[in-house]
């Protein structure tokens, strides 16, 4: 897994990518790469607050896949960035052992948590199916602009229930090099985002399941600290 203090420039070309296999979708409202990559996520949101995000991985094998645990992610917005409506945010990701070097980054209207997201997603992928990662990271793309699934929910957020997207993608089910992922080729990644939350990123989850019974599983689910339900 690469190095946290290297992690938004290694993954900048991820988010670039998405964003210019958008511009062949049809228009439609919402889409998910408007809702993902073209919305401005924390300009709202007051220097001094801290988002944080509860980290569960849930592996079927631990001596497979490494340990399960909890951790928390915490985005900290800092201050007002140079460029109106930007901020300067700090990233803290995990404690312990297991805490990676802060990353503090300028000029940010996005949430960075998506980020985070999207490059441990695809890391695992390769991980466990193989392949080429510049493929791999073009077919995920491609998935989000074309072929991503979104369902209007409900979103129970410090008690009160808020509108939000469930934003789904399976990006190699229908790949053509399919019969080679090792049975993972049916892997699911799914957003929750609602306006109406703080960095608008209510909850990100990972399944990476496998069509052989027998073979190892891996769950990875991030949620914002006061999400409940999602329904």
């Amino acid at each position: 897994m690469l190095k946290f203090m290297t992690l938004v420039t290694a993954v900048a070309g991820l988010a670039v990518a998405l964003a210019v296999s958008a511009s062949a979708a049809a228009d439609s409202t919402p889409n998910a790469v408007g809702l993902l990559f073209e919305t401005k996520h924390i300009t709202g949101v007051t220097p001094g607050t801290e988002l944080v995000y509860k980290f569960e991985r849930k592996p079927s094998d631990e001596k497979l896949l490494g340990p399960g645990f909890n951790d928390d992610i915490k985005i900290k917005v800092e201050s007002e960035g140079a460029v109106p409506g930007k901020k300067n945010v700090v990233i803290e990701m995990f404690s312990g052992e297991r805490a990676r070097d802060p990353n503090r980054i300028t000029d940010l209207d996005g949430n960075p948590m998506l980020i985070v997201f999207l490059d441990t997603a695809l890391g695992h992928f390769q991980q466990l199916a193989g392949g080429d990662r510049a493929y791999l990271k073009n077919r995920f793309s491609t998935s989000f602009a074309k072929d991503a699934k979104i369902a209007a929910v409900k979103v129970s957020y410090k008690g009160q229930d808020v509108d939000g997207y469930r934003i789904s993608v399976t990006p190699f089910a229908n790949d053509p090099s399919r019969a080679k992922m090792r049975g993972y080729q049916n892997v699911e990644f799914s957003l929750v985002v609602s306006e109406k939350i703080p960095g608008h990123f209510a909850q990100m989850i990972s399944n990476f399941a496998n069509q052989e019974k027998t073979a190892p599983t891996l769950e990875e689910r991030t949620t914002l600290d006061g999400v409940g339900d999602v329904k």
